[in-house]
């Protein structure tokens, strides 16, 4: 990746960041973390990073915890060990104003105890991803009467994420072919089932046609739908794409298979996730995958039920980290995007999601062309 410190500074430059104090960040480590943290570094202290447990046995989480308070939690054990936690945050926050960017709304479910605790200290988050946001949009909906809380700024909807997205979906299914020809199996002429028509499932889609897999969707939102039919996509019940998929990637973020959809399996199955195994996967098929299962092969995990033989990728976490998470440097108008909100959230409205004002977006993309694709 081109050195980015001149693009960062020239994001930084056009921000008008207000003032903040610290800073928690919630990030995959891979590569280009430590360049975004740099940045981030040259107008506020970055109190503590939270590594995503999907990328960071493949990420160099080291490079990281040489240079920045390391907080290794999972996103079940933020709220397991809430209190131990939430002292950390406060201690390493120094009772001093701090924001916080997420992915996959980590924070989420702890937003209302974070709000009781440190109230006008904590400025708002800034979240990167579409499961993030409907998990503070969830929490939003049962906030208490006369409650406020601080702002949330979303990037998951922008229109500088379409390019991160498109190229995460080519990216897993090039790691997910690169699995099966480990196995000597490949996509031509394969019949794959996608659960889930999003941005990144649709990326997947096509990428698959591409490599000459045979595909079928399943989406419950009528208009993707709709949108999958145009594209020339057959759309299944869920019974029928389990049925004939010989290989099925779930890119829902929102439990797209559960225990009682083994019975449904096609025998020899093999499963790719495109969001984190906790978000993509009940709970009860992980505790019967994790107790029943065998490592078979590199990232790849085998269980039989009633005779039936079911692959799982990776332990059910993003594929795509297997070989890095690639996305060039499109990753950072996304990045560019979540400096820019930082630097709006004193001015966002609470007590709801929000986003970035289009002039700003324009102004990270002509900033971004001019550095990457002046050259």
């Amino acid at each position: 990746m081109q050195n980015s410190a001149h693009y960062f500074n020239s994001i930084i430059r056009s921000s008008k960041c207000y003032p903040i104090d610290s800073i928690i960040a919630v990030l995959h480590i891979c590569r280009g973390s430590i360049q975004f943290l740099e940045a981030i570094s040259s107008f506020t202290r970055v109190a503590g990073v939270i590594p995503k447990q999907s990328s960071k046995i493949f990420g160099s989480l080291k490079n990281v915890s040489e240079n920045y308070h390391v907080l290794d939690y999972a996103r079940s054990e933020i709220i397991s060990k809430q209190e131990i936690f939430l002292g950390e945050i406060s201690s390493l926050t120094r009772n001093q104003k701090f924001a916080i960017i997420d992915i996959g709304g980590y924070f989420a479910a702890v937003y209302p105890t974070l709000v009781n605790r440190f109230g006008d200290k904590l400025i708002g988050v800034v979240e990167d991803t579409e499961n993030g946001h409907q998990k503070y949009q969830n929490i939003l909906k049962i906030r208490p009467p006369f409650s406020h809380y601080p702002p949330i700024i979303s990037a998951a909807r922008s229109a500088l994420k379409e390019p991160e997205d498109l190229l995460v979906g080519q990216a897993i299914v090039f790691s997910a072919e690169a699995i099966l020809r480990s196995q000597g199996l490949i996509l031509v002429g394969r019949q794959a089932g996608v659960i889930g028509f999003g941005k990144i499932g649709r990326a997947i889609a096509c990428a698959l046609v591409n490599r000459g897999a045979r595909v079928n969707i399943l989406e419950s939102n009528p208009i993707r739908t709709a949108s999958a039919l145009s594209m020339g996509f057959q759309v299944n019940s869920k019974k029928d794409l389990l049925e004939t998929s010989q290989i099925l990637f779930c890119a829902t973020g929102s439990r797209s298979l559960n225990i009682d959809d083994i019975d449904h399996l096609r025998n020899e199955v093999y499963i790719f996730c495109a969001t984190s195994a906790d978000d993509e996967l009940s709970e009860c098929l992980m505790n019967r995958i994790t107790n029943h299962s065998q490592i078979v092969a590199a990232h790849l995990r085998s269980i039989t039920v009633d005779g039936k033989l079911i692959y799982l990728c990776n332990d059910g976490n993003p594929v795509n980290f297997i070989h890095g998470g690639v996305v060039g440097s499109f990753i950072q108008l996304v990045q560019g995007e979540i400096i820019f909100a930082l630097g709006r959230l004193h001015d966002a409205p609470k007590n709801s999601i929000s986003s970035l004002a289009e002039k700003d977006k324009k102004t990270i993309a002509s900033k971004w062309m001019q550095h990457y694709q002046s050259r």
